[in-house]
C-alpha cells in the first residue's frame, strides 16, 4: 500500500483591512522587526536554536517590545531560522509570524482574527476558488500564518496541511512512467513528446540583466540621489525577475503533474541535480553562458513538481543523471570513444541503431527507463547495450577506441 505524509502548502489570502487596522499591522510589523534585530544583536551568533534564544532573551525582549508572548517567541524562531540559512544582519518590517494562539479563521473562511499590539482584531478576507478549496480541504485547522505587506496591500499566508489524493489501485497496477528532462534550451522536455521552450524565457532574462547592468553603471558614476534611485530600481527588477521565474515554474510544474494525473502515467521521474551548478561551473565557459546556466531556478521547479505531485497523489522518482543525455534510449548505447557523444546540440543520432531525433526527448526517455527500474528486483542491470553488437560497432567505428561502461550507471 502506497502511503504519503500530508503536504504543507501556503495559501496566500488577501486581507481587506480598515485604515485603523492597516495602522495596527504597520505598528506590529515595525515592533516585530525591531525585536528581531534586538534579539539578533543581543545574543551570541553561535546560538542558532530557537529554544536557546528564547531562554536567553525572552523576558528582556518581551519587556522592551510590549508584544504578546507568542509574538516574542515567533521573533526568536525567525532569528534562529535565519541564522541557520541566511545570516541576515538586519530584519526589515513587512512580515510577522503568527501561531495558533495569535490567529484563527472563521468557519466560513471570510474573517481572520489576529492579535496585534494590545488587542485582537477581526479582518475581512477576499478568497478565490483555489484559496477556498485549499482551506476547506485541509486535514486540520490552520495553526500558523504569516502577515505580509506587498505592493501596499496586506496578505495572510496561511499554512495548510493537505492529504495526498492517492489512488492506490492506479499506483500498484500500472507500470507507466513520465520522464522529465530539465534544461536551458527547453525548460522541461517530457518523454511523451511535450516540451516547454526556453527561448522567450531567455529573452526576458537577458533583458532584465541588461537593464540591471545599465543601472549599475549609472549608480557607479552618478550623484548620491541617482545612485539611490538606481539601487531602488535594481531591487525592484530583481524582485520582478524572481516573481517571473516562480510564476513560470508554477505553471510548468502544474501542467506536468496534471498531465501525469489525467493520463496513464503513474510516476514522474526527475533527475537528481543536487550540486549540478557547482559541477558545471568548474567547466570553462563564457561569462554569458555561465549567466544563462545559473540564472534559472531548476531546483525550484523540481520542488514545485514534487509538492504538487504530492497533493495530487502522483509519486515522484529521482534518478542519477549520469549519462542520461549520452545514452540512446532505443538501444541503450553510449559512444565508445571517451569524450565523444552522439548528441550534437538538440540533435541526437545514434550510430549503433540509427535512431535520430531530439536530444532532449531522448534524454527524457532514458530518464523514464531509469525510473521504471527503481522498484524492479534486478534494478538497472538490464539497462545495457548488447555486448556483441557493441563490440562490432566499436570495431567498425574506431579500432583504437577506448571503451566506456555501457550501463547508464
Amino acid at each position: 500500500m502506497y502511503k504519503k505524509d500530508p503536504q504543507i502548502i501556503t495559501v496566500a489570502c488577501k486581507l481587506l483591512p480598515t485604515l485603523q487596522q492597516e495602522q495596527d499591522f504597520t505598528n506590529l510589523s515595525l515592533i516585530f522587526a525591531a525585536t528581531c534585530n534586538y534579539i539578533n544583536a543581543s545574543v551570541n551568533p553561535k546560538y542558532k536554536s530557537a529554544v536557546k534564544l528564547q531562554k536567553l532573551i525572552y523576558a528582556d525582549a518581551k519587556g522592551k517590545s510590549g508584544m504578546q508572548a507568542n509574538h516574542v517567541i515567533q521573533a526568536c524562531i525567525r532569528v534562529a531560522g535565519n541564522r541557520k540559512v541566511a545570516e541576515i544582519k538586519e530584519f526589515k518590517p513587512g512580515s510577522v509570524l503568527f501561531d495558533a494562539r495569535t490567529f484563527s479563521l472563521s468557519k466560513n473562511r471570510e474573517i481572520a482574527s489576529l492579535s496585534v499590539l494590545g488587542k485582537r482584531i477581526k479582518v475581512a478576507l477576499t478568497l478565490g476558488s483555489y484559496q477556498r478549496e485549499m482551506l476547506d480541504t485541509g486535514i486540520s485547522e490552520p495553526s500558523s500564518a504569516t502577515l505580509v505587506k506587498r505592493d501596499a496591500s496586506w496578505y495572510l499566508h496561511v499554512q495548510v496541511k493537505i492529504n495526498a489524493k492517492l489512488d492506490n489501485a492506479l499506483i500498484t497496477t500500472k507500470d507507466n512512467y513520465l520522464g522529465v528532462d530539465l534544461g536551458r534550451v527547453d525548460i522541461a522536455s517530457l518523454s511523451d513528446g511535450t516540451s516547454f521552450s526556453g527561448k522567450q524565457i531567455e529573452k526576458v532574462r537577458v533583458k532584465y540583466s541588461k537593464i540591471r547592468a545599465r543601472l549599475q553603471y549609472k549608480a557607479s558614476i552618478g550623484t548620491r540621489s541617482s545612485r539611490r534611485r538606481s539601487r531602488q530600481l535594481q531591487k525592484r527588477l530583481a524582485g520582478k525577475d524572481r516573481r517571473f521565474q516562480a510564476w513560470l515554474n508554477h505553471n510548468i510544474s502544474l501542467q506536468i503533474v496534471l498531465g501525469a494525473r489525467c493520463t496513464s502515467y503513474s510516476h514522474i521521474v526527475l533527475e537528481d541535480l543536487t550540486g549540478i551548478r557547482e559541477r558545471t561551473n568548474t567547466q570553462p565557459r563564457s561569462r554569458e553562458q555561465r549567466f544563462l546556466a545559473n540564472s534559472w531556478s531548476f531546483y525550484q521547479l523540481k520542488l514545485f513538481i514534487q509538492y504538487k505531485a504530492n497533493i495530487y497523489g502522483v509519486p515522484v522518482v529521482l534518478v542519477n543523471p549520469r549519462y542520461t543525455s549520452q545514452t540512446c534510449h532505443n538501444c541503450l548505447h553510449i559512444h565508445p570513444i571517451e569524450g565523444q557523444s552522439y548528441r550534437n546540440g538538440k540533435d541526437y543520432h545514434c550510430r549503433h541503431c540509427g535512431w535520430k531525433g531530439d536530444s532532449h526527448l531522448n534524454a527524457a526517455n532514458v530518464i523514464k527507463q531509469l525510473g521504471a527500474t527503481v522498484n524492479r528486483p534486478c534494478g538497472s542491470e538490464y539497462l545495457s547495450c548488447n555486448i556483441s553488437a557493441l563490440l562490432d560497432s566499436r570495431a567498425s567505428e574506431s579500432p583504437h577506441s577506448v571503451g566506456n561502461p555501457t550501463s547508464v550507471w
